[in-house]
């Protein structure tokens, strides 16, 4: 019988399955990228650490970072046609052919409009913010114009009911940015499958089953990225610092907050990791994709 909806577990339990039979593949087709990405790394840190700038060092850095990117293509490209078309072809999987290329217009695309939603919603967050912290300043007898009150201040004044409006148009903000995700997730194995690029085309696909896959998401990546995120921890205590800590060419001193920061160096760490992200995200939904092209009737 045909499946009607997305299962959730089954979906989760497929990503471990590939990944556990294709590990030794998936390491073998990262090693370029994670080879090139940790050299970026090293480069940016003795650059960061040397007394004096060096223009070797400097150059040396962007021309890794305008190379890595194609070895995650290949990377991505390859885990992708392993998982949707048993496709093994390439030097250790490794290609960079109409596949892959289409991918990378597909991510292109997918990153533009994911953008810019996430732009759109956090704005509408930051208006909110802003006239909830004036209403709580106003409801305290201050005015802003005049007392040039920061943002800092304003938080003292908030209510409950202040902090519970922030929160719910928050969470909101994250569940339409969510939502849109799980909707444009099939785009890579629907073009890897159907040899075109598509994006929206895909979105009948996911027709009430969004919450469903990216439920299918979170179970999938959410423990493994906890786990990686502990042996970080853990190889930071071993080695006496955290290696990803420092590594930005703009100080994070210039009014950058500390958990940005902290964000930024586990996503750093997590890069490294992409040997076995990439490969669990590409089972996922590469199994949802013909989940869901079983339950329509979709197909090429």
């Amino acid at each position: 019988m045909t499946t009607t909806s997305v299962p959730i577990l089954r979906s989760a339990a497929a990503a471990y399955a590939f990944l556990i039979s294709h590990w030794h593949r998936a390491l073998i087709a990262a090693a370029p990228y994670t080879l090139l990405y940790v050299a970026q790394l090293v480069v940016l840190s003795n650059q960061l650490n040397a007394s004096s700038p060096s223009d070797t060092l400097i150059s040396l850095y962007w021309a890794l970072w305008l190379v890595t990117p194609i070895a995650l293509l290949a990377l991505t490209g390859a885990m992708l046609r392993m998982s949707v078309k048993g496709d093994y072809s390439g030097r250790f999987g490794l290609k960079l052919g109409q596949h892959e290329w289409r991918v990378f217009i597909v991510s292109l695309l997918v990153g533009v409009l994911m953008f810019v939603s996430l732009v759109l919603a956090l704005m509408f967050f930051v208006a909110v913010m802003l006239s909830v912290a004036g209403g709580a300043l106003q409801r305290a007898g201050i005015e802003l114009e005049e007392s040039n009150a920061e943002m800092d201040m304003a938080w003292s004044y908030l209510s409950a009911a202040d902090w519970t409006v922030l929160g719910v148009v928050g969470i909101l903000g994250l569940a339409l940015v969510m939502w849109l995700s799980a909707r444009v997730s099939l785009a890579m194995p629907a073009t890897i499958d159907r040899g075109r690029v598509l994006v929206l085309s895909v979105w009948p696909l996911t027709h009430r089953n969004a919450w469903r896959v990216a439920a299918a998401t979170v179970l999938a990546i959410g423990p493994l990225l906890l786990v990686e995120a502990g042996l970080y921890n853990l190889l930071g205590l071993v080695l006496g610092e955290r290696p990803f800590e420092q590594l930005e060419l703009i100080s994070a001193v210039e009014g950058d907050a500390a958990s940005m920061s902290i964000v930024r160096e586990y996503l750093r760490w997590f890069g490294v990791m992409a040997g076995i992200n990439y490969p669990l995200m590409a089972g996922l939904y590469a199994y949802i994709y013909r989940n869901r092209v079983d339950a329509t009737g979709e197909g090429a």
